[in-house]
């Protein structure tokens, strides 16, 4: 890629211009402008982050720099480093990439293509705040020791543009073994694996971790070597050589981590122009697929019509192939390894609060599928419309699915709570099952109403685009929290009335409209489904 030309230039102000009229014309729909307040409400909190994350670490590099204690100026770099790269993989519910293989339909120069797909990328909450607090490190710096000013400048620039290129280079080889169905389940499983780890490893570590302060520093001790071999190793050594005017020193340090930035370079450019020439590996996996393909006869529920029965099993064959369904499945158990602690544990005291918890957080976990129940359908929505089945029916059945996917999690919550504290008490169960009975209601009914009303196309082959709209995430935040908060109300109550059985009986109250909202939802999802069928073939068949 030799340069960007003229032509090229045209290109990028016209892509600039058609994003722009895109975002006004999205202006115009309701969902639009919730979509927008709900961006503007993340935006003061991810200015929020933005500042106090940089003034931190601005302030941690103006103490290490002042005491000369460079060896924890690394710690720093790798800080930003590790939450550029891990949060986005990490948190995809709050990461939305635009899909840009859709401007290979026009005749866009490589270079043009390549430099979309880097802003494109770059527009996301790591890269700003991993930007903002890169500045953080460059003024405590370079206010501690104002000769530095230059070369931490041109470092801290480097380490920038790396991990601009390391997060995009990520995020399209990830997209390109997505488009294949058996490294897709490859990937899911790694994913729930390496999820597990990270959190069972804090736990066990306060749990077990007995080793003297002295042992740990001598063990950190050994891992510096290798540490400065890595790129935000290689960016704090090269600022503490020049301090200590070792500039051959320095200059080696940056020359490493400028080979790093070009090896990433060519990776990533690799990948980009395999995609711009036209490469994707999933359509010959499709027709293989279809020429190997088998009819086989649908499951047969008793007490379930055929219709029903149909598309419970197409849920189900659906979350078994997703890697965060499978997630999912283990994140109760994750949650009692996480609460779990022996006699300094968060809640070894109070380990009757364990289930409830667990129960509530067992339902938070599902929200981007009650909440966009259409999502992973697509252009099959289609089918629903010209079948002869109602979408009374085909919502059932999907909410059924989504149940019984939620009492397959409660019940491996409370084998964990068993195995690990003691059996949760009667009392105990009664309070999670009767605010289940308020609370699962409520969130089928309004994640039915949102999955209409505001439905998003789930690519399970495209990372990052996992996740419902910005407005349900919001609204769906919102539905969590009150039924939250009115649970620990009712247990208030219950608490003041010195029985836990009012706590039961209020929720069994609350209950009661909770249910009859939800079956006159279910009742009138055919005339609303029919009202929004635009809507729901724009949304959910775009390409």
């Amino acid at each position: 890629m030799v340069g960007v030309s003229r032509v090229s230039l045209e290109q990028l102000r016209a892509i600039a211009g058609l994003r722009l009229q895109l975002f006004m014309n999205s202006l115009r729909t309701v969902r639009g402008r919730l979509n927008l307040l709900s961006r503007l409400l993340a935006g003061v909190l991810l200015l929020g982050a933005a500042v106090g994350g940089g003034s931190a670490l601005g302030a941690a590099a103006w103490a290490i720099t002042k005491e000369r204690d460079f060896e924890w100026l690394a710690l720093l770099f790798w800080l930003v480093f590790l939450f550029w790269q891990l949060f986005p993989v990490m948190a995809t519910a709050f990461t939305g990439n635009v899909d840009a293989s859709s401007l290979l339909r026009f005749p866009l120069s490589y270079p043009a293509y390549f430099l979309v797909r880097i802003v494109y990328g770059a527009l996301d909450i790591a890269t700003a705040l991993g930007m903002c607090w890169s500045v953080g490190l460059v003024a405590g710096i370079s206010a501690a020791d104002p000769r530095l000013t230059p070369w931490v400048c041109l470092i801290v620039l480097f380490f920038v543009l790396f991990n601009v290129l390391l997060a995009r280079m990520i995020f399209v080889w990830i997209e390109r073994w997505l488009s294949l169905r058996r490294s897709r389940e490859v990937l899911g499983v790694l994913f729930v694996v390496v999820m597990i780890g990270f959190q069972v490893a804090c736990p066990l570590l306060g749990r077990y971790g007995n080793q003297p302060l002295q042992g740990r520093l001598q063990t950190m001790a050994r891992l510096l070597p290798a540490e400065r071999l890595l790129p935000p190793g290689l960016a704090a050594a090269s600022i503490e050589s020049a301090v200590r005017e070792l500039n051959s020193a320095a200059f080696r340090s940056f020359a490493l981590l400028l080979l790093y930035g070009v090896g990433v370079f060519l990776l990533l450019s690799r990948r980009l122009r395999d995609q711009y020439r036209g490469e994707n590996p999933a359509v010959g996996e499709r027709r293989q697929a279809r020429q190997a393909g088998s009819v086989s006869l649908s499951w047969g529920l008793p007490g379930l019509s055929r219709p029903i029965a149909a598309v419970f099993e197409k849920e189900f064959r659906y979350f078994s192939r997703s890697g965060p369904m499978l997630f999912t499945l283990v994140m109760p158990m994750i949650m009692v390894f996480i609460l779990w602690g022996g006699s300094k544990g968060l809640l070894a005291r109070q380990s009757g609060f364990v289930f409830p918890l667990g129960a509530a957080y067992c339902l938070l976990v599902m929200t981007n599928i009650v909440y966009n129940s259409f999502g992973g359908d697509g252009g099959g929505i289609r089918f629903f419309f010209v079948s002869p089945v109602s979408f009374r029916e085909i919502v059932i059945a999907k909410n059924l699915a989504q149940l019984t996917i939620l009492a397959a999690d409660i019940f491996i919550l409370w084998l964990g709570v068993r195995v690990i504290y003691r059996p949760p008490s009667l009392r105990v169960l009664a309070l999670t099952m009767t605010w289940y009975l308020f609370a699962a209601p409520l969130n089928f009914a309004v994640g039915n109403l949102l999955s209409i009303y505001s439905p998003k196309r789930v690519d399970y082959s495209t990372f990052g685009r996992q996740r419902a709209s910005a407005s349900t995430i919001l609204t769906s935040f919102a539905v969590q929290f009150a039924a939250v908060g009115i649970g620990a109300l009712a247990v208030v109550a219950g608490w003041h009335f010195s029985s836990p059985w009012v706590a039961c009986e209020i929720l069994l109250v609350l209950a009661i409209p909770s249910l009859i909202g939800y079956f006159i939802v279910l009742r009138r999802m055919d005339r609303i489904a029919l009202t929004r069928r635009e809507v729901l073939a724009t949304e959910l068949c775009r390409a």
